[in-house]
């Protein structure tokens, strides 16, 4: 009963992941846009920064010279905030506001972007993560999709490609088990509003629908899921993006790194991200690496979970443009996620009842 309703899942991820790739718009080169953009970052505990491809990237903007405007959010003191002070006094364009004294009760980021949405003037608002390096085209074309369509979309980003079992782990992101779950309308909230908590993108919308978010009303730690549900409670669709080239999210080239970030990512989860989120992408791993685990106990149905799942990833490649490489090594990343769940979750036993159960004795 458990492999059928493996695969039964595993065909609904398909099916969602082929609709969201026919009715998304993809990021180009080829639109333009005349306007002024403003791209919002909030920074957190949780925020990596890779300073070097931004650097690469945001030195080649041309023609968005003095139309564009990097606001940088940042919690308290936060590691990054000498590699962020280099990066704005290198580009004018990019200014830091750090919040050192805030209330201590309440999500920080909706407070970040309550106490700046005053000065926030231009055209298209953007609002993304900081892992995510955009280029000149990622900011024309979502602008110009913005404001042709008078609608915000969620951008999700290409994993950029590096160390080839890095990337096979990297691939297999909340961002992925997003776009196979977003489904249809009528009863995607209940599943893509908890999974966007946990998941990376840009969220872009025109300065008129920015200004109509309350952010002093919204209690959800994740903007990502705060605007979703705004959006949807007010009868405002969100369609997806995809970034391909023009949006990437990065992650450490070192594979011990990226694993043992991977440990501290699960504890994340489960402290500050959304608990129902966290449920959804550890059922959709579990999904991902049915295969190995049921092999001998049930073949059969893990052999055509196998199949399935290479269809899924052939398709999950044209969406986001993965390597072959990466997708080949899709059941190595699956088992590597759930080594650290296994990990994370044992440590944190361990620390939190460990000294207790020793104090019995």
């Amino acid at each position: 009963m458990l492999g059928l309703l493996v695969i039964a899942l595993t065909i609904v991820m398909i099916c969602t992941l082929v609709r969201n790739a026919l009715v998304g718009k993809q990021l180009t080169a080829d639109e333009s846009f005349s306007g002024t953009i403003e791209l919002l970052i909030p920074i957190t505990s949780r925020s990596e920064f890779y300073i070097e491809p931004w650097m690469a990237a945001l030195e080649t903007l041309t023609d968005l010279k003095g139309r564009l405007k990097i606001r940088i959010l940042i919690d308290g003191h936060h590691p990054a905030m000498t590699a962020w002070q280099e990066l704005s006094q290198k580009l004018p364009f990019v200014e830091l506001h750090s919040y050192i004294n805030r209330p201590a009760s309440g999500p920080v980021v909706p407070w970040m972007l309550k106490e700046i949405s005053s000065v926030v003037t231009s055209d298209v608002v953007i609002i993304g993560d900081a892992e995510l390096v955009p280029t000149e085209a990622a900011f024309s074309s979502l602008a110009h999709f913005v404001t042709q369509k008078e609608r915000a979309y969620f951008v999700l980003p290409q994993t950029v490609k590096g160390n080839i079992f890095g990337e096979s782990v990297a691939l297999l992101n909340p961002t992925l088990a997003l776009a196979s779950v977003f489904g249809f309308r009528k009863f995607r909230q209940n599943i893509s509003h908890p999974m966007m908590s946990i998941a990376q993108g840009w969220m872009g919308m025109p300065i008129s629908m920015f200004r109509e978010i309350d952010f002093s009303q919204i209690r959800t730690p994740s903007w990502k899921q705060a605007l979703a549900e705004h959006f949807d409670s007010n009868h405002k669709f969100f369609g997806l993006a995809y970034g391909e080239r023009h949006l990437r999210r990065y992650y450490p080239e070192d594979l011990k790194v990226q694993i043992f970030q991977m440990k501290t990512y699960w504890e994340a989860l489960w402290t500050n991200g959304n608990r129902a989120g966290f449920w959804l992408y550890v059922a959709t791993l579990f999904i991902w690496v049915f295969p190995v685990l049921f092999f001998f106990s049930r073949p059969f149905q893990a052999i055509g979970s196998f199949v399935l799942l290479c269809l899924y990833r052939f398709f999950s490649k044209i969406v986001f443009q993965e390597s072959w490489r990466g997708v080949a090594l899709h059941l190595f990343g699956a088992l590597v996620w759930t080594g650290t769940l296994i990990w994370w979750a044992f440590t944190s036993v361990k620390d939190r009842y460990g000294f207790r159960a020793r104090s019995q004795y």
